[in-house]
């Protein structure tokens, strides 16, 4: 006679699944038809940038590996720069003692010669070495020299030196008596001086030695007013209507 099973026999049988499976078990989600139970599947995790501190140590670790293979040629070639930068530090010491010493010569009233590549404060002393001895045709081309440097405020020193050597020399022809070579010597003076002046406007010693020579055209009416110390073009001398005989042809 055969056996009838009831619910209760169903269930022992079948036990109900516990806390958590209820779900899957209704679904046939969490089961295969085996009756084995599939893994959990878990999220997949995207990593992120790295870190600032894991950055830092890569680069740090580069720099440390690209020294080492350089240690070899930085031996070797460390040294040398060393040696150039020596060298290099030596000979403008040199050149500053050697400037140094040809200014004292001069200031001293020692004839150094110097050429017209040397440094602005030599050929400033170069300049006024040649005034005090009253040698004013060497003197240019040293003013020339520091223009082209852009030496402003040298250049005009050099001007102001330049033109007292002139001035004295217009006064020692004025002692003698001497008035034709003076009058030309005071309108280059004065030129030199407001050449002075446009360099170093507060120059007041220039200002008052162009005073004095200003005055000393006027109190010496023998000279010439050709020699007139403004640049004038030379015009075409034309027929007038003042009265008299006009000086030459038209």
């Amino acid at each position: 006679m055969s056996r009838i099973t009831g619910p209760a026999s169903t269930r022992a049988a079948n036990p109900p699944p516990s806390a958590g499976e209820g779900g899957r078990g209704a679904t046939g989600r969490g089961s295969d038809p085996s009756g084995k139970r599939a893994p959990l599947s878990r999220p997949s995790l995207t990593r992120g940038p790295p870190s600032p501190a894991e950055g830092r140590g890569k680069v740090r670790a580069r720099l440390v590996g690209a020294l080492r293979r350089a240690r070899p040629r930085l031996l070797v070639v460390l040294p040398i720069l060393l040696l150039l930068i020596a060298l290099g530090f030596g000979a403008a010491a040199w050149r500053v003692a050697r400037d140094n010493a040809t200014i004292a010569a001069l200031a001293s009233g020692k004839d150094v010669p110097v050429s017209l590549a040397a440094a602005p404060p030599v050929l400033l002393a170069r300049v006024q070495h040649l005034a005090r001895r009253g040698v004013v045709e060497e003197i240019e081309p040293l003013i020339e020299a520091l223009d082209r440097l852009g030496e402003t405020d040298r250049s005009a020193r050099a001007r102001y030196a330049l033109a007292n050597a002139r001035l004295r020399q217009a006064f020692d022809h004025l002692e003698r008596g001497d008035l034709d070579p003076a009058g030309p010597l005071i309108t280059l003076a004065r030129q030199d001086y407001r050449r002075a002046l446009q360099g170093r406007p507060d120059l007041w010693d220039a200002k008052f030695n162009l005073d004095v020579a200003s005055r000393l055209l006027r109190d010496f009416p023998e000279f010439d007013r050709k020699t007139g110390d403004e640049l004038k073009a030379e015009p075409k001398k034309i027929w007038t209507e003042i009265p008299g005989q006009p000086r030459g042809e038209p």
